[in-house]
């Protein structure tokens, strides 16, 4: 082991030897699958399992919810966490038209549900993203602190989230993990890269 860590330096060590949580992901077997309504087909380095949002959402926000999907992989806090969510919101059957969902707010929400998982001292970065069938949204990114409750210590992580609207409804993918982890870092990026949304605007 001293051997390895004097020639081959330590992150090699913890990367080949040791093992890195986030390199057994980006190396391991991605799957291509569909998620919500309307759909989100996304590769991910695992299949992402059903969760419910409703205990971090607030109970105001539920009141105007009509149907909500969410699938999560990880938890928020480990080395990397992923959920997949889509919203439809209640009509008003008076209405002529569905009403417009505003990004900016959407994202002030998802913000929101991080603090209420333990984010703190969020930073928010944003700007305007599209798929590669053309359908426009909002992208987030920052940087946020959360404390470990056993330890006490305060550790930093990154997250990126998209945002988009369709039909008065709302597709969005939130990706959370440790700063400066390499490899989270291309998991990231190829699981962004893969996003294909279902147009429900056609």
């Amino acid at each position: 082991f001293i051997f390895f860590v004097i020639t081959k330096g330590f992150d090699y060590v913890k990367d080949n030897i040791i093992g890195h949580p986030s390199k057994e992901l980006l190396e391991g077997e991605w799957i291509k699958s569909d998620y919500g309504s309307p759909s989100i087909k996304i590769n991910t380095p695992n299949v992402l399992t059903r969760t419910d949002l409703k205990k971090i959402l607030p109970k105001n926000g539920m009141a105007l919810i009509k149907d909500m999907q969410s699938f999560t992989y990880g938890s928020f806090g480990d080395n990397f966490y992923i959920m997949v969510s889509t919203l439809q919101y209640k009509q008003d059957p008076n209405a002529s038209e569905q009403p417009k969902v505003d990004l900016a707010k959407s994202l002030e929400s998802a913000l929101q549900s991080l603090e209420a998982q333990g984010a703190q001292n969020v930073i928010v970065k944003q700007e305007d993203f599209e798929t590669k069938e053309g359908i426009k949204g909002l992208k987030g990114y920052g940087t946020f602190s959360k404390i470990d409750g056993e330890s006490q210590s305060s550790t930093k992580f990154y997250y990126e989230t998209l945002i988009f609207s369709q039909n008065g409804g709302l597709q969005q993918i939130i990706i959370v993990h440790q700063e400066g982890d390499k490899y989270a870092n291309q998991i990231s990026e190829r699981i962004l890269d893969s996003v294909e949304l279902q147009n429900t605007n056609q």
